[in-house]
């Protein structure tokens, strides 16, 4: 600020004229007002800059899948890297033992394209105990994912999954399977959000092929210290070939952000249908974002 040199010696000047001028003290001039402090720069966000306003994925709990058969709409941003990784034990309610499935790893890796990412679905480990204990590998996967829109409350996308037969005898599908998918998601309360996958597989076990449609949809409440519980039912068509009853499952789980980059999941799973083989399941997850 510029000190108002004018006033002050206006002031000595008019009191130097009057008959008490030698003892009169000139007008003070103004002190300068401090200058204000800057505001701190807010830190990056470590999921990555949001797309626009309005952007639903800007936390680790927005965009990790996994374990539901409902895809999030999410995608991961260029320049980072999410790992999903889990174990899965399915029990057989009909005498048809256990499998064990591990470690489930999904790989997403955000591209120049700001809400497209490619994912890269590794080899599993199954283990198998009907019949006697079996183990083998699974097919190898991979394909891209892609956020179409969204608004305040609603958000969709759309995405591609194909499997090449690299696994096992016993554990490969024999030929090579194929995913369409549609994803939304709408939030309904600070708390409460819903979201839906409508997906087509295109399935083989070598000989045959045949469609499978996969509705799912999912209610999710976000609880305190970054905790959230979800329920979902799904429904497969020709579940087990072609022709075959529909098969239901419903899973229930929970998840914790440990940190910004770092969720834990733990969820239970159940197929009632008696006609495609009932089944539960317990399982657990590990997901970072790099």
């Amino acid at each position: 600020m510029i000190r108002p040199l004018g006033v002050g010696l206006a002031a000595l000047v008019i009191g130097l004229s009057s008959p008490s001028g030698a003892y009169a003290q000139a007008t003070p001039a103004a002190s300068p007002s401090p200058a204000p402090s800057p505001s701190p720069t807010p830190a990056p966000n470590p999921i990555g800059p949001a797309l626009g306003n309005n952007d639903p994925c800007t936390s680790i709990s927005a965009i990790v899948t996994r374990p539901t058969v409902t895809n999030s709409v999410c995608t991961v941003r260029p320049n980072h890297v999410e790992v999903e990784t889990g174990y899965l034990n399915t029990t057989s309610s009909t005498g048809g033992g256990n499998t064990v499935t591990y470690p489930q790893t999904l790989i997403r890796v955000g591209t120049k394209i700001p809400a497209l990412e490619l994912q890269i679905a590794p080899p599993e480990v199954t283990r198998a105990s009907a019949g006697g204990t079996v183990t083998g590998m699974t097919d190898v996967g991979a394909g891209l994912k892609y956020v179409f829109g969204y608004s305040a409350k609603f958000n969709w996308g759309g995405q591609v999954f194909f499997t090449a037969p690299t696994g096992t005898k016993g554990f490969s599908a024999n030929g090579t399977n194929s995913t369409y998918a549609l994803n939304a998601g709408y939030t309904l309360t600070p708390v409460f959000s819903v979201a839906t996958t409508l997906a087509t597989n295109s399935l083989t076990n070598g000989p045959q092929r045949w469609s499978s449609f996969v509705p799912s949809f999912v209610i999710s409440a976000a609880l305190p210290n970054s905790t959230g519980v979800y329920g979902e039912i799904a429904t497969y068509s020709d579940a087990n070939g072609p022709g075959t009853p529909t098969r239901t499952q419903y899973i229930y789980g929970l998840y914790r952000d440990l940190s910004p980059r770092l969720q834990l999941d733990a969820s239970a799973s159940v197929s009632p249908t008696t006609a495609t083989g009932k089944y539960h399941g317990v399982g657990f997850g590990l997901s970072y974002y790099f």
